[in-house]
């Protein structure tokens, strides 16, 4: 396998600033000026920070059901400038999802997953080292060809949360080590450079650190691969196995760390979600910290929300005090 460039960015000749303007005025029909400017750097103010979120669906149920996305923007007072999609490896890349993003003005992030969904922890089959070995070449390049054949600019999230437990391609699960993540990695980024996805750039994402997740200085690709630098993070309540955790326990030690681990490349939060508390007010409290938070870190570009009832129900809006909670905090970081 062949190096990969000190800087990707100058081998495609976009800045990273200037793809995720491109992404969040997917729908304009022209880039301003403005747009064309250097990564965001230590210090330095981001000044249109965007929201996103994950919901079940971005399509309507028929062609008389309202839009899903619009129904996001009303219930949060604000168009969302990012949708998070899932897939698994085997899959195909969902155009009409992607159509529909763009359409809406959003842009998209897609999360690529090596995996069965649903098929438990253990799949050897998954393993990082047959990854690297090549076993899902022909995987990796039929994703590169349908969004280099789509066309407009995506977020690629591959293989997340690696520093955790739940998942077939975390470290430590099956044999893999962050050395064969490295590799796998790698091996992904370098078959999609191979067949020219100008238009994918590449999101790294440990989920935070809590004392459910290791360390995820080793995992780390690279400077030259890596696009963006990305973090998931939960608050899963008061249950068996878990505990209340502020937004200040989840994040800010984790987004230090990710500036320590990376170069100057800009962050994400790419999941957040809370459950609901001992009280009314928890979640509400939890948001308006969650959000004090994203202002105060120069570099966080776009946090997207974990929308759904899934383990938890992680909505924003369970309550009327919590939604009140992140439109506010969302009008306080998100030119409208």
């Amino acid at each position: 396998m062949t190096t990969a460039p000190t800087d990707r960015t100058l081998t495609r000749g976009w800045s990273r600033r200037e793809v995720l303007r491109t992404l969040l005025l997917a729908g304009s029909a022209t880039l301003p000026l403005a747009a064309c400017s250097s990564p965001a750097t230590d210090g330095e103010p981001v000044p249109d920070r965007r929201w996103g979120a994950y919901i079940p669906s971005v399509l309507p149920a028929s062609a008389s059901s309202p839009s899903p996305i619009d129904q996001l923007a009303a219930l949060a007072g604000a168009a969302p400038g990012y949708l998070h999609r899932f897939a698994a490896i085997g899959d195909n890349a969902p155009i009409a999802d992607l159509d529909a993003i763009v359409e809406a003005g959003a842009g998209p992030l897609l999360s690529l997953e090596p995996w069965q969904p649903d098929g438990g922890i253990e799949q050897p089959r998954y393993a990082l080292s047959r990854i690297a070995s090549g076993d899902f070449d022909d995987d990796f390049r039929r994703w590169a060809t349908q969004l280099v054949d789509w066309g407009k600019p995506i977020l690629l999230r591959f293989a997340q949360e690696m520093n955790g437990t739940w998942y077939p391609w975390a470290i430590g699960i099956g044999g893999n080590t962050a050395a064969g993540y490295r590799a796998a990695w790698n091996r992904m980024w370098r078959i999609f450079d191979d067949v020219g996805a100008d238009n994918v750039r590449f999101v790294w994402a440990p989920n935070a650190l809590t004392a459910a997740t290791t360390d995820f200085a080793d995992a780390y690709p690279g400077h030259g691969v890596v696009d963006y630098l990305a973090v998931d993070g939960y608050n899963w309540g008061e249950a068996p196995g878990h505990h209340w955790q502020s937004a200040r326990d989840l994040f800010p030690p984790s987004l230090s760390r990710l500036r320590e681990v990376g170069g100057n490349q800009p962050l994400l939060i790419t999941e957040v979600g809370c459950a609901d508390g001992p009280s009314p007010e928890a979640k509400a409290d939890w948001i308006a910290d969650f959000f004090t938070i994203v202002d105060a870190e120069p570099r966080l570009e776009a946090l997207l929300w974990f929308q759904t009832d899934k383990e938890r129900d992680w909505r924003f809006n369970t309550t009327p005090a919590s939604t009140a909670a992140f439109r506010q905090g969302l009008a306080t970081i998100v030119d409208r």
